[in-house]
């Protein structure tokens, strides 16, 4: 098996509730979660929300952790030539 990095990137919904104030109110928000993964197992997640309008700055923010994430998947491929 050899060393291998990854990034994946998916749409999800993410729901959060307060228990304290009332479990039955949640609130259910669309984003993208950029995975970084390594040898089949996710090292590390990152979540950017996506709200009903997004913006330059909700792109913005999109393109610096997928850069982000590329740049790690190819730093070991740089140092590990095959």
């Amino acid at each position: 098996m050899t060393s291998e990095r990854q990034v994946r990137l998916r749409l999800e919904h993410r729901t959060i509730s307060d228990a304290a104030c009332n479990p039955r109110d949640a609130l259910s928000y669309p984003g993208i979660t950029i995975e970084r993964v390594e040898n089949d197992d996710v090292v590390e997640q990152t979540w950017i929300p996506l709200g009903t309008a997004p913006d330059y700055a909700d792109d913005e923010a999109l393109i610096a952790a997928w850069h982000a994430a590329v740049q790690w998947s190819r730093s070991y491929t740089d140092s590990h030539p095959t």
